[in-house]
């Protein structure tokens, strides 16, 4: 089964927000359905071309990658959970978190962790 997670970004915003700003937003959620999309399809893919069946179809979640994750894993009573790592260091690791450093630790089942 594959799932790809995007990561809804939050930030205090005014209370009138411009319409750039809005439009800004707009682009990126769009931008980041279209790499859950890629992600997803490249995924399957490569899964079929090594003679796996892909089990259901593909889900695209949005909201916090850890927690979907682990649900989702639990919900599928998932015996183990490959995902890929960006391989932030330093600051970008420590403000943006790290998902799969996160997955590994509190998941029922074992982590395999892809470094792009």
């Amino acid at each position: 089964k594959i799932l790809s997670v995007e990561e809804l970004v939050s930030m205090p915003v005014p209370v009138e927000v411009s319409s750039l700003a809005t439009s800004l937003l707009e682009e990126a959620m769009t931008s980041a359905r279209a790499r859950a999309v890629e992600a997803t399809e490249g995924t399957r893919k490569i899964l079929v071309q090594a003679g796996l069946t892909v089990l259901g179809q593909d889900q695209n979640a949005a909201g916090d990658p850890r927690r979907i994750i682990l649900d989702t894993a639990e919900t599928w009573q998932a015996d183990l959970i490959v995902l890929g790592s960006h391989g932030r260091h330093g600051l970008d690791r420590f403000l943006m978190g790290s998902v799969a450093e996160s997955v590994a630790v509190h998941a029922h089942c074992s982590v395999v962790v892809v470094r792009k």
